[in-house]
């Protein structure tokens, strides 16, 4: 390892980078960027200076580095993505070793290894030092999400003014390093390290031109330069913010504040020209519709030479950028962004993308990581429901609905006092409605309940409520069915959300989750079932005759709100390949309405009043059953 400090150093301006910096030493030091590599301890040992230091220097080599350019651990850390990581999320979910290229980072917004500019910035401050060395290379212009130098109010530049290439960006298929032409010593530190191709193509000399005195990039129209600098102003400041806030709220809108705008921008490309309407102006939609339009063209005739840019490249031009960006800051709404209304726009901006691509983009676009309001804008839907094959991809099982009650206030059947509260609209039309059916439309409303307090396509809720697999099925064909058939999907909806919003607006809500959780392995004690018997007439001993079995299976079914049919008991029973049909007889003898009366009724008065006293022992924090 190198232990020996530098002859000369420099101290790292404001926000530089380590590509900055080594060019700026090696000027200094009349040496090439590559000897001072080595100087440093940064040559790989395949005589490589890799690409991956941008984003973060390997513990190993940090030491050797910071020793020989006289600088701290801290100072040379911060010279790489890696300080950003923090504020900037894309940065985290990239991972960078000497086995890959950075392919990946450009894909998922991460960054580029070819670095934007303000040619005001490089040419410096007026400062001695910059005055010789020139300004610094700034860590920040490598992110997707800087387009504009706010001290200067002008967009950035991404090519050089004299040969029109890009900075660290090579023409062939060499492989990309941290600098380009590591080798050449005696440039500028502001000079473009370009080989400019002879009269027969061949590279022979570089370009050299000066980037910090070339032309500027041409103005926009001032009212879009004020639109995208008050952008740009504010994403520094959340570049700017290395740990999360302490307000819960700010600390979450700032860890999706990225992955949400670059979802955002991925549906205004994948619907255009349907997202032209969030364009600012006509001049920002021009420049996304020729964005768009060069993206398609390469791609249906791709060139050869560098890997053509994908749908998921960020626009290389910091104009088409800034456009593109300011769309989606406007999708989102800057101060609407988790409500119900930014969901809507999103969602139906997400439908109109994903109509018009394959079905692998929509699932990409789940998996990431984004807000809760987004991963619901993102979801499929279908018939009311999230769609069960495309969600199960999604990065985070979100509530449907933006509520306070969660899916462990859900019965697995809507109780009849809800049922008779919100759903008088939709059984006044429903002709032709049986019990049967009823009971159907109550199992369908708690899956729908549970989707929104809780998330998940209808699989997964019926799971989680304890409602067999085939059990939910059959009931949303039957309801499905009858809503299609009789168009009452509307009154559907609006009677779920009613009944969401009445759970969303009490304080008392039961804990069914909690109450199905102690009541798994409960049996109704021999001492209370005698006690529930005494007075009453001895039942008959035949096959359909009450039950300690019978009553353990009503007031488990009353207290956790569930059908009988999915009874604990019940279950142990088919599990042990002995037969329920007994059991289910009695109890539906004893439910059934023509048989309410006398000492039966008086067993089912004296059952419910157990039951009641059993739910309030549940719902205490601690219960001995």
């Amino acid at each position: 390892m190198v232990d020996r400090p530098l002859a000369r150093a420099l101290t790292p301006l404001p926000e530089e980078s380590l590509p900055g910096l080594l060019l700026r030493l090696a000027y200094r030091m009349e040496r090439s960027p590559a000897r001072v590599a080595l100087l440093c301890g940064l040559i790989h040992h395949q005589n490589r200076l890799p690409d991956e230091y941008l984003f973060s220097v390997p513990s190993g080599r940090v030491g050797s580095f910071a020793a020989a350019a006289r600088l701290s651990a801290d100072e040379a850390k911060a010279l790489t993505l890696s300080s950003f990581a923090a504020a900037y999320p894309p940065l985290a979910s990239v991972r960078i070793d000497g086995s890959r290229n950075t392919t990946a980072a450009r894909k998922l917004w991460a960054a580029s290894l070819s670095s934007r500019y303000c040619s005001i910035c490089l040419s410096g401050d007026g400062s001695p030092v910059q005055s010789l060395y020139g300004g610094p290379w700034k860590l920040r212009w490598h992110l997707p999400v800087s387009f504009a130098c706010v001290a200067h109010r002008s967009l950035l530049s991404h090519t050089c003014p004299h040969c029109g290439g890009m900075p660290n960006r090579p023409e062939s298929t060499e492989r990309q390093g941290l600098i380009m032409n590591r080798t050449t010593s005696g440039l500028h530190p502001a000079q473009c390290r370009r080989l400019a191709p002879d009269t027969h193509g061949i590279p022979a000399a570089g370009c050299a031109a000066r980037l910090g005195q070339g032309r500027q990039v041409a103005p926009a129209p001032e009212a879009d330069m004020r639109t995208l600098v008050a952008l740009q102003h504010r994403i520094d400041q959340r570049l700017g913010r290395g740990q999360p806030s302490a307000d819960t709220a700010q600390s979450a809108f700032d860890r999706y504040f990225f992955p949400d705008l670059v979802v955002a921008a991925h549906l205004i490309r994948l619907s255009w020209p349907d997202g032209a309407q969030f364009a600012s102006s006509t001049s920002l939609a021009d420049l996304i519709d020729r964005h768009v339009s060069s993206t398609a063209a390469r791609h249906a005739a791709p060139a050869p030479g560098p890997r053509t840019p994908t749908i998921w490249d960020p626009p290389e031009s910091p104009a088409e950028c800034a456009a593109l960006l300011g769309a989606a800051d406007s999708l989102l709404g800057r101060e609407e962004r988790g409500d119900a209304r930014m969901t809507d726009r999103v969602g139906a901006l997400a439908a109109a993308a994903f109509g018009r691509s394959p079905a692998t983009i929509g699932a990409a676009l789940r998996r990431m990581d984004v807000s809760p309001a987004m991963a619901r804008a993102l979801a499929c839907h279908s018939q009311g429901f999230y769609r069960a094959a495309g969600h199960r991809h999604a990065r985070q099982r979100i509530p449907s609905r933006q509520g306070r009650f969660g899916v462990e206030h859900v019965p697995a059947l809507l109780p009849q006092v809800w049922l008779s509260a919100h759903f008088d609209v939709l059984l006044s039309r429903w002709g032709h409605r049986s019990g049967w059916k009823v009971r159907h439309l109550r199992r369908v409303s708690a899956l729908k309940l549970a989707e929104m307090g809780g998330g998940g396509a209808w699989p997964d809720c019926a799971k989680t409520l304890g409602i067999p697999w085939n059990t939910a099925q059959q009931s949303l064909k039957v309801i499905r069915h009858e809503l299609n058939s009789q168009d009452l999907w509307s009154d559907f909806q609006r009677a779920v959300e009613s009944v969401a919003s009445h759970l969303d607006d009490r304080t008392d809500r039961v804990h069914y989750e909690r109450r199905r959780e102690r009541l798994a392995c409960w049996r109704i004690p021999a001492g209370d079932w005698g006690e529930l018997c005494r007075g009453l007439a001895q039942f008959g001993q035949g096959a359909t005759s009450p039950t300690r079995e019978t009553a353990t299976v009503l007031i488990w079914a009353h207290v956790t709100q569930g059908d009988h049919l999915h009874s604990p008991v019940l279950g142990a029973l088919r599990e042990s390949g002995c037969s329920s049909q007994r059991l289910v007889a009695s109890i539906n003898q004893l439910r059934a309405p023509a048989n309410r009366k006398g000492d039966k009724r008086e067993l089912l008065r004296r059952l419910d009043t157990y039951s009641g006293l059993l739910s309030a022992v549940c719902d205490q924090p601690v219960a001995s059953l």
